[in-house]
């Protein structure tokens, strides 16, 4: 939707809007809001709430619009799509030994919160509202040692306003701080959330989460060790009758995976092939071997060349046919 100087607008990932005093691009805009400042932000992270002017709205087909206590307005995606709630935990850079703790909705849902302090049986509520779907709120700043340890315990209850949804039972969830992990710089992580790199605490998992804790730590190891085991050798040789003997040098076709693999390390694994297959047919007289090498550059062509005239100067090559292999691939004849 396109938005103008002087149009209303609302933050989707921020509690607050206003009035748009600038645009600069086609992307970015500033919006001034109540107290008089500029806050920059991204088109694509407002909503237009309304015309200057006081013009109405275009009417979205394809959503609601809804209007919250604020009055602001936002739109309500068709798409249900599964809930999924975190924390999020990022340093103050202006104050050292503190955290910000955030709540995210990322999802199409709304949700009734409460998040209290557990001591022993009982619960000291500090923080309960309404989550908007796809926002997050700034919860508090806290010294990290009052957090430390501290088990906190969350209620959620899920609904949609103007759209058909499937029933989520009320959740309950609880999780704790450790100061240790805070104070260290290597937990907190880029994310799509926040600028700052968070800690981030899942709450309410989607399909996707759940389904990574259903591995066992087996599995998480078996996985980890097909990706450090040696790539596997695929068949190399395409076609083998009387006459000619094809073998593709193309990396891809004689290993799986080349990660972890540098230029001189695929060029050795290329050249060891061509030496197996020449030791294999050394005694094969008049057996004629085409090497597709591909263009390329010409390094692996001319390589092969030095060894053919170094190493197995009793064999003759030249140019494979150029109407089956184009200029990659040179014969050899034993």
């Amino acid at each position: 939707m396109r938005i103008s100087i002087g149009d209303k607008v609302r933050f989707l990932n921020e509690v607050g809007g206003g009035v748009v005093s600038r645009i600069e691009g086609d992307k970015l805009l500033y919006v001034l809001d109540e107290d008089g400042f500029e806050v920059p932000s991204l088109k694509s992270e407002v909503v237009l709430v309304e015309r200057k002017g006081g013009s109405p709205i275009e009417s979205q087909p394809s959503s609601t619009v809804e209007q919250t206590k604020d009055g602001y307005e936002f739109v309500e995606s068709d798409e249900e799509g599964d809930p999924k709630l975190i924390l999020a935990c990022t340093k103050d850079e202006n104050l050292a030994g503190n955290v910000k703790m955030y709540l995210i909705n990322d999802s199409n849902f709304f949700a009734f919160y409460t998040i209290g302090r557990r001591n022993k049986e009982k619960i000291s509520n500090v923080y309960n509202g309404l989550i908007e779907p796809n926002t997050k709120i700034q919860l508090d700043n806290l010294a990290i040692n009052f957090v430390d340890g501290t088990e906190h315990v969350c209620q959620f209850l899920l609904y949609r306003d103007n759209k058909e949804y499937t029933l989520h039972n009320p959740v309950v969830t609880s999780f704790k701080l450790a100061g240790s992990k805070l104070l260290q710089d290597k937990n907190f992580t880029g994310n799509d959330y926040l600028e700052e790199k968070a800690m981030l605490t899942y709450l309410i998992k989607s399909t996707f989460e759940k389904k990574l804790d259903q591995l066992s730590t087996s599995d998480i190891k078996k996985i980890l060790t097909e990706k450090e085991e040696k790539p596997k050798v695929k068949k190399q040789v395409r076609r083998d009758d009387k006459e000619i003997l094809e073998v593709d040098l193309h990396i891809h076709e004689l290993i799986d995976d080349t990660r972890g693999m540098s230029n001189k390390d695929m060029m050795e694994f290329q050249l060891g092939k061509f030496h197996e297959i020449m030791a294999a047919n050394k005694d094969k007289k008049n057996r004629k071997i085409v090497f597709i090498h591909g263009k390329g550059n010409g390094v692996l062509k001319s390589e092969l060349i030095k060894s053919l005239k170094k190493k197995y100067t009793w064999n003759s090559y030249q140019d494979a046919s150029f109407e089956q292999y184009g200029f990659g691939a040179t014969m050899v004849t034993i």
